[in-house]
């Protein structure tokens, strides 16, 4: 369970990254080109509520599963 908590916690990490790096980016492309900031309106939005979301459920999930992992003991023999 320890694993799968630093897994989801590393899960939560990037998308946390991806979160803050999306929405530079999509705005220096969509300064530069008013058109495709346009077309790429619709796409900025879903990214960001993918990223916000997926970063939440991954955040919940590394606490669930370290508090699991930390409770058991040390069961596992490499541990």
């Amino acid at each position: 369970m320890k694993y799968a908590g630093f897994c989801f916690g590393c899960l939560a990490f990037l998308f946390l990254i991806m979160m803050f790096a999306t929405g530079p980016i999509l705005a220096v492309v969509a300064n530069s080109d008013p058109e495709l900031g346009m077309t790429l309106a619709p796409l900025s939005a879903t990214i960001s509520y993918i990223n916000s979301g997926c970063c939440c459920l991954s955040g919940v999930l590394a606490i669930v599963f370290l508090a699991v992992g930390f409770m058991g003991g040390s069961k596992d023999p490499d541990a």
